[in-house]
């Protein structure tokens, strides 16, 4: 029995390391992960999980640390007892063993998308229009919706429009190559809320079962963007350009204004900066919604905790082949500028041309 368990320790372990140090080239990932093998992976957990009224991605974290808990304290008990080599060995073994069951599960479940072609490769996409000038020109539509919509979105204020949000979202994940519909559910309340506030993230997705996660702390003014930045990672686009810019194209699509003024907002936030905002720049109900994110921020975000978990995720995100780290969240506004959309508010496909 022991050498049976050293055995699947050895097996998974070597597992582990192939899913985490093999990279599969783009044109495999795209037929036969991203839009064979994921699709069905992802539809397995989406057919039961909305029904659970907990997160069940949390359960599979601490069910790895229970049992990395149990053969610690197992092995120890044996070192006790005056038996320190084998035990010792028995226990790293096992432990890496688990790593690597982790480890196949999360590549070969979801991380694999990282190798999946950048979507520039799927539409239209003109690096000549990358220009300071069309920056400027977004800025100032951004602003003006802003305006428009700040209003009317603060006269709603309405709980997150599931199905119209979906119904925006779906269209645009399956224009940019996915041939397949993502089962997406609302997102979960999970253990880490705690963590996500104080490290002033606004949402993640489990790799492991596919829910997606909201910060607690979220105003009702940014769930929108950061449910379809979520459920982009669940439909397979694992870098955070894309997903933004899956996101900001939703909210735009979306008949409903609260969602439309989320987007505009987060296009607003991630474009560069400006020296100075004078007043006159927004309609009040802009100004309170930006004192709001800073009186959030100010209240939960640990800064210690944030620079540490960012910087975390900075070298994650490297590693898996993203060279901008946390800087390709706002790489989403070159996407914006560069790509044109057709009368529907979708990303031109790489082999038509606009009309």
């Amino acid at each position: 029995m022991k050498r049976a368990l050293v055995l699947v320790d050895a097996l998974l372990i070597v597992a582990g390391l192939f899913a985490a140090l093999v990279h599969p080239p783009a044109a495999w990932v795209e037929a036969a992960f991203s839009n064979d093998w994921y699709p069905r992976w992802e539809n397995f957990w989406g057919a039961f999980t909305p029904a659970l009224p907990f997160s069940l991605g949390d359960v599979v974290v601490l069910a790895g640390v229970a049992v990395a808990i149990v053969k610690v304290w197992r092995n120890v008990a044996r070192m006790r007892r005056g038996r320190f080599g084998i035990p010792l060995l028995r226990m790293l073994f096992g432990i890496t063993g688990l790593a690597g069951l982790y480890a196949l599960w999360f590549y070969g479940g979801w991380g694999w998308g990282y190798d999946r072609a950048p979507l520039q490769t799927r539409v239209v996409y003109d690096a000549s229009r990358l220009t300071p000038a069309n920056v400027d020109a977004l800025r100032r539509r951004a602003v003006a919706e802003l305006n428009r919509l700040a209003p009317l979105a603060h006269a709603q204020k309405n709980a997150l429009g599931f199905e119209l949000l979906r119904n925006a979202w779906l269209p645009v994940v399956q224009r940019l190559g996915d041939r397949w519909t993502p089962a997406v559910g609302a997102a979960k309340p999970t253990l880490a809320g705690f963590f996500m506030d104080k490290n002033g993230t606004s949402g993640f997705t489990n790799p492991f079962t596919l829910e997606t996660q909201l910060a607690p702390d979220l105003l009702w003014f940014e769930r929108p963007f950061a449910q379809a930045h979520e459920w982009s990672h669940v439909a397979g686009y694992n870098r955070e350009d894309e997903a933004n810019y899956i996101a900001a194209l939703t909210c735009l699509r979306d008949s409903d204004t609260v969602a439309q003024y989320s987007g505009w907002l987060e296009i607003f936030l991630y474009l560069p900066g400006l020296r100075n905002y004078p007043h006159k720049m927004f309609v009040p109900q802009v100004w309170e919604d930006f004192a709001a994110l800073r009186a959030r921020n100010g209240h939960f975000v640990n800064l210690s905790f944030s620079r540490f978990s960012w910087h975390m995720y900075n070298s994650y995100l490297k590693s898996n082949r993203v060279a901008s780290g946390v800087r390709n969240y706002s790489e989403m506004t070159q996407l914006l500028v560069a790509i044109p959309l057709d009368r529907s508010g979708l990303p031109v496909p790489a082999t038509d041309t606009l009309r």
